[in-house]
């Protein structure tokens, strides 16, 4: 494992406070369509490159949009919690180092579907990694 979003979705999918809500629901981009609550979708929303005279440096700070869907207020403000515990500690998955993440919100959002209210807690995660 190579890449910084397979170890991200790792890190979520193999804590065990976020597997016990979501399993291993924690996608990136795209929800396949008929997804149950509760999941989880990850989002780049910046990633940029430090660089110096000689080229790119290896670490580097990647904002990342978490966006904590669940069937009420309290459970989507909860699996938020669970994810910036689960991220909280620097860790090694992979090739890849995982430094401090620091985590802005959760910010309540939400969305009237057919189905009813579908609860939103979205987090920016600043994530330190090389």
């Amino acid at each position: 494992m190579a890449d910084f979003a397979t170890a991200l979705r790792s890190r979520l999918i193999n804590d065990a406070a976020v597997t016990a809500v979501v399993g291993s629901k924690v996608h990136w981009g795209i929800v396949p369509q008929g997804t149950a609550l509760p999941y989880v979708r990850l989002q780049t929303i910046s990633d940029p490159r430090p660089a110096h005279l000689q080229g790119y440096e290896s670490a580097r700070v990647t904002r990342v949009q978490c966006d904590c869907f669940a069937a009420s207020y309290g459970a989507a403000r909860g699996l938020a919690e669970k994810v910036i515990a689960a991220v909280a500690v620097p860790a090694t998955v992979g090739s890849i180092q995982f430094g401090f993440v620091k985590a802005e919100g959760p910010r309540d959002l939400g969305e009237d579907t057919p189905n009813g209210f579908i609860h939103r807690a979205s987090l920016d995660l600043l994530v330190e990694h090389a």
